[in-house]
Order: C-alpha cells, then sequence, then structure tokens
C-alpha cells in the first residue's frame, strides 16, 4: 500500500481527523501535514490530499482523483477582513501571509471582481493590512460581518459555481502500477469521512477544542461541505483558475488528467 499525506486543517477535518483520533484503523498510512505544497508532494512522489490549485501545479506527473475532494458553495474556510466596508476601500495592498495558493486564487477571483475593491499589490509579506486573506481556523475564528466576508461564498454569487478547496492527487506510474491500492486508498478516506459524519457532534467538539473557532461558522462550513470533485465542483475549479491562473502562473484544468475509480 502506498503512504498519503493529507494537509490536516479544518477545512480538512472530515478526512483527517478520524485518521488522527483513531475513529478508524486504516491500512494506509496517512501523514498529516500543516501544509502541502505542489513541491512538497512532488519530491515525495506519494498521494495527497491538497488544495486544489497546488493540485494543478502536479499535473505533468499526478492525476486528480476525482473520488475524494472538498467543495463548497456557501461556507468556505478563506475570508477577506477588512479595515472598514468593502465599498470604503480602494487601492490597497492585499495581505496574503500564510495563505494556500488556492487562498490567494480565490482571493484574486473576488476582492476586485465581486467587492469591487481596487488592489494595488499582493503582498505575501505582510500579515495585516486593510484587505487580509484568512484561512482555515483564522477565517473561521469570527462570525461574517462588515468586516469579515466569506470569499467560497462570495465566488458562489459571482459566478454560480462551487469552490473546490482540497482534492486528491496521486502520481500517474502508481495508476499504471497499482490502480487496486489506490482504489483501497479512495475507500479508506470514505470510510474516514463516514467516521466523521457519523459522529458529528463529536467532530465539532474536538475541532472547537483545538482551535478559537466560531461555532456556527465551523458548522455552516461542515454542513456546506461536499466531498467529490464533480462536473459542477470541476467547472468552478476551471473558472477559478480561467480568471486567476494566468497571474499565479499555474496551468488550466484542460491540463490535468481527472480520473475516478469508485
Amino acid at each position: 500500500m502506498p503512504d498519503c499525506f493529507i494537509e490536516q486543517s479544518v477545512t480538512t477535518a472530515v478526512y483527517s481527523l478520524p485518521i488522527a483520533q483513531g475513529w478508524v484503523e486504516p491500512t494506509t498510512s496517512f501523514m498529516l501535514e500543516r501544509y502541502l505544497s505542489a513541491e512538497v508532494v512532488r519530491s515525495r512522489g506519494l498521494p495527497a490530499l491538497l488544495g486544489a490549485v497546488e493540485a494543478t501545479q502536479l499535473a505533468n506527473e499526478f492525476v486528480v482523483i476525482a473520488d475524494v475532494a472538498l467543495v463548497s458553495q456557501h461556507t468556505s474556510g478563506v475570508a477577506m477582513q477588512t479595515s472598514g466596508r468593502p465599498d470604503t476601500l480602494d487601492e490597497v495592498s492585499v495581505a496574503l501571509d500564510g495563505v494556500s495558493l488556492t487562498a490567494e486564487a480565490l482571493a484574486r477571483a473576488t476582492v476586485t471582481p465581486f467587492y469591487g475593491i481596487g488592489v494595488t499589490a499582493w503582498s505575501r509579506s505582510s500579515e495585516h493590512g486593510p484587505v487580509t486573506i484568512l484561512e482555515d481556523d483564522e477565517a473561521l475564528a469570527q462570525p461574517l460581518s462588515e468586516r469579515m466576508h466569506d470569499l467560497g461564498r462570495a465566488w458562489f454569487i459571482l459566478s454560480s459555481l462551487p469552490f473546490p478547496s482540497h482534492v486528491l492527487v496521486a502520481p500517474r506510474r502508481m495508476l499504471a502500477e497499482q490502480e487496486e491500492a489506490l482504489r483501497l486508498l479512495v475507500t479508506e478516506l470514505h470510510a474516514a469521512r463516514e467516521a466523521a459524519m457519523a459522529r458529528p457532534g463529536e467532530l465539532l467538539e474536538q475541532l472547537m477544542g483545538e482551535h478559537a473557532l466560531n461555532r456556527e461558522r465551523v458548522n455552516a462550513l461542515l454542513a456546506d461541505q461536499t466531498h467529490r470533485l464533480t462536473q459542477r465542483a470541476r467547472s468552478g475549479l476551471r473558472e477559478l483558475l480561467h480568471r486567476t491562473g494566468r497571474d499565479l502562473g499555474v496551468p488550466s484544468i484542460d491540463a490535468v488528467e481527472i480520473v475516478s475509480l469508485i
């Protein structure tokens, strides 16, 4: 069996937390990491559940397995915190320090097109500014307000499409040589998700105990998530990449091979 990396976060909790807590006993060795870049996954040459935009950077050597994903419509783990109401802001630098490439793509697709805020720079060296992009536990720590905005929700209103935050990738050679092992990996990730969904109260309390979170926001995120890269979810990723891929230097979804094993 191949090992598998999982980006461990509140957003991926339906997969990562049951494994971390021993609610399931998979035969696969799952390794939980706070953040997975494309470079790290490429260097290790193993399956991984990571950010959807990061996954596109692996298109030459990896395939996306559509059977496991995290997709949001109305509530996501990416937020924009502003110093004032969005309609009072213009010509600002956007602080991106510590967020994933996937979160940056969502920000680039919504800050100006949806909120009308003119951007002078996208800064990865700034933690705070008039507009700050937050991700995962930081994005879910406060209720929404005139200064806290869910960018996944903004994307859905703007495009009528969902936001795929995470996808499962596997090396192309494994698909050719170890397809049955990859199918078992998918089955075990499904089992982890089912264990989480069977214990929603315990899942929520565990997350609340580990992070400073707004209970209503986390509940909404978990209720809103779907768990497969459907054709509609692919359309959401395609459109997100169409609008931001050139600025980020990432390929279009057409360069990504997407397969289903179950």
